[in-house]
């Protein structure tokens, strides 16, 4: 990806100044401002040098720090940068990260952690290809193993797939097979229990997912599996489809976790991961959970959209268009071009632009009650009490 850091300061720049290109980042904290520097997979240049000069600070927050690169899911991105960069290193008298294993430690657990996860999604690919079920691969592995170049870079929680509704009852034969159940780890960890009827009853009128499929890990970084099974990228409640039999008939075949397995195209797989960062960043339950806004959803946009020539973003416009899924996608493609603005290119965003962008600054518009965000976008990026005024999710859990 082309970035800022390949840009030169200005010669009478301060030394902590954002990097040319880059967002307006003067009303952020040093801890977030910091966290913004290291949030791409190979720092170098300008942001490498602003993230040496904030680091040696005196006045930077390290809590804050950790606290926001754990909840950006950037932990193990930055252990590997303070490891490959020597960021721990003092330079030039300037001091560099204090508790250095902390950092390093992350990236070497979620490398380990997420070998575990390949194994065991490794034999459901596997299985399901065996049972004729066609699937796709959605975020996750498919990113960690391609874009980011490096399994360990990426915090991953599941795995999502496409699949064709009429595959689910075969597909729910493989995941039984394999030990998976729909159903919430009970709290020793030991093992999945159903969920509640009124729990499948909502799922099943309102989400295009089916339950979750867990299996628990019985280990301490990987305490469940969790494979869920995706019949359309949108939610019903969006207005827009995309089901996953049209996307799985442009699908393209590879290898993760060591099988073989499909991923969506090109194009499709932009649009599912603008669909993804829309729909966590405007729902309730999401926003609950302080993981609506995630800087490296963001970065998994830019990682993708700067792989693009002409060809590839002239057919995700015309599947945008296909989809009506304009606000969705300028929506996503927006705000990842804040934070990265060589990511996107200007003339693609004035294609998607609508007429009226004041719905960039709502929620809960899929719950039924929208509201609008009083802080702007980068500064409610580390606001961890966003949410605290906005109403509950009415989506089940037990």
């Amino acid at each position: 990806m082309t970035t800022a850091s390949e840009k030169t300061a200005p010669a009478d720049a301060p030394a902590d100044a954002p990097a040319p290109g880059g967002p307006d980042t003067s009303a952020l904290p040093a801890h977030a401002r910091l966290l913004l520097a290291l949030a791409r997979p190979r720092p170098e240049g300008d942001h490498e040098r602003l993230a040496r000069s904030l680091a040696g600070r005196g006045d930077l927050d390290w809590g804050a720090f950790l606290d926001a690169a754990a909840r950006h899911k950037l932990l193990p991105l930055v252990g590997r940068h303070v490891f490959t960069h020597r960021l721990d290193r003092e330079r030039d008298g300037v001091n560099g990260f204090p508790y250095s294993w902390v950092f390093t430690t992350s990236y070497l657990g979620n490398r380990a952690r997420n070998q575990a996860l390949s194994d065991d999604f490794g034999r459901v690919f596997r299985e399901l290809g065996q049972a004729g079920v066609r699937h796709a691969v959605r975020k996750g592995f498919s990113l960690a193993e391609g874009e980011y170049g490096d399994p360990g870079l990426r915090r991953i929680n599941d795995v999502d797939l496409l699949v064709d509704r009429d595959d689910a009852p075969r597909a729910h034969e493989v995941l039984e097979r394999l030990g998976y159940v729909q159903g919430k780890l009970t709290g020793d960890g030991e093992q999945i229990v159903p969920f509640s009827r009124k729990t499948q009853v909502f799922w099943r009128v309102n989400l295009s997912n089916q339950l979750p499929y867990r299996k628990a890990g019985h280990r301490p970084d990987v305490p469940e599996f969790n494979v869920d099974l995706c019949h359309d990228i949108f939610q019903r409640k969006s207005g827009v489809s995309a089901p996953a039999r049209e996307l799985l008939g442009r699908s393209v075949p590879t290898v993760l976790c060591g099988a073989p397995t499909w991923i969506p195209d090109p194009a499709d797989r932009l649009l599912d991961l603008c669909s993804h960062v829309h729909k966590e960043a405007t729902s309730l339950q999401f926003i609950e959970d302080s993981v609506d806004l995630q800087i490296s959803k963001f970065l998994d946009v830019a990682l993708v959209a700067a792989s693009y020539d002409e060809s590839v973003w002239r057919a995700f416009l015309s599947r945008v268009e296909e989809y009506e899924a304009g606000p969705i996608a300028y929506y996503a493609l927006h705000f990842t071009a804040e934070l990265y603005p060589d990511a996107v290119p200007p003339r693609v965003l004035a294609a998607l632009r609508p007429e009226d962008t004041a719905y960039l600054d709502e929620y809960g518009t899929l719950d039924g009650q929208t509201a609008r965000w009083a802080l702007p976008f980068l500064e409610r990026l580390f606001d961890t009490g966003r949410g605290d005024g906005s109403e509950r999710s009415n989506v089940p859990h037990d």
